[in-house]
């Protein structure tokens, strides 16, 4: 099948390194059942080489695309991978494509965990609170104690070094970063941003899914089988279907239906017997004080 056109260029028109670029993803394609489209827009060099090595580790292929030369490639394969070309909609901006045999979520999931930590720059927009930790910075007394003394972070100055004498919280969650801030950060070390690769499209089992339909909630997921095992449990212990977990709550409700049956019949049994006479005293109790106020 020859390769069609994508605006007003054709395949023949691209130079040989273009061409064996979208040749690999054709490859890619045909021998990978699931394809991730994922955002890499802002996304630093470090950032990447960072996730294309632990994907790698996995068996994931991570590969930075052109999309135009990636439309071109999804006409090859269009035939092969039904569907495939609703991917063609999501390829706007810079972008990048993960291949793999897993379960497309379990690859979401692991990158929604996976984040990878990069230093703050001023602007960033903080998604947790920042701490600068007590004890020695290294660094030598000198101009860089204003920079502290600005962000209100307690110094001492000890065995010629600049000393943090106590834990600090310098920005919360939400905070912007400031210039000085990023600044500070940046020369102790501390990388407090952490980014990924945003998924904007799955393709799976013939179909593309988008950003909502391929989004991951873990907490409603959580509850609802939490929910859903609540209900089970009941369901089998009044239906009394005899598992591991439902027996002890089964022959928990048996006693006690048993025992308010015994104390009902006045049946003299040690346990129905404390029962039945705390409740004889109670009702004694409530017809004594009626009695004692003229009640009638």
């Amino acid at each position: 099948m020859s390769i069609a056109k994508v605006g007003y260029v054709r395949a023949k028109d691209y130079p040989e390194h273009k061409k064996r670029r979208i040749e690999e993803l054709v490859g890619y394609f045909k021998k990978y059942r699931y394809a991730l489209l994922v955002s890499i827009t802002g996304i630093t060099a470090q950032v990447m080489h960072e996730t294309r090595r632990i994907l790698r580790e996995r068996g994931e292929v991570l590969k930075v695309i052109k999309n135009t030369l990636t439309k071109l490639a999804i006409d090859r394969v269009s035939s092969e991978r039904p569907g495939l070309e609703g991917l063609k909609r999501y390829l706007e901006g810079q972008n990048a494509l993960i291949f793999t045999n897993r379960n497309p979520f379990s690859v979401r999931l692991f990158l929604d965990r996976n984040k990878i930590p990069r230093e703050a720059r001023a602007g960033d927009v903080l998604t947790r609170d920042v701490i600068v930790p007590s004890g020695n910075t290294g660094f030598p007394p000198g101009p860089l104690i204003s920079l502290f003394n600005k962000l209100k972070i307690p110094t001492t100055i000890r065995e010629g070094s600049i000393w943090v004498t106590k834990d600090t919280l310098v920005a919360k969650k939400g905070d912007v970063v400031s210039p000085e801030l990023a600044d500070l950060l940046k020369r102790l070390g501390i990388k407090p941003v952490e980014v990924g690769l945003e998924v904007k499209a799955i393709y799976m089992d013939g179909r593309v899914l988008g950003p909502e339909e391929s989004a991951i909630d873990l907490e409603s997921y959580r509850r609802d089988l939490e929910e859903a095992h609540r209900a089970a449990v009941n369901l089998a212990v009044n239906a009394c279907v005899p598992t591991a977990e439902t027996a002890p709550l089964m022959v928990a409700k048996a006693h006690v239906e048993a025992l308010a049956l015994a104390v009902e019949a006045a049946l003299p049994t040690p346990d129905a017997l404390k029962l039945a006479l705390a409740r004889a005293h109670a009702v004694a109790s409530a017809l004594l004080s009626r009695v004692e106020g003229g009640g009638g």
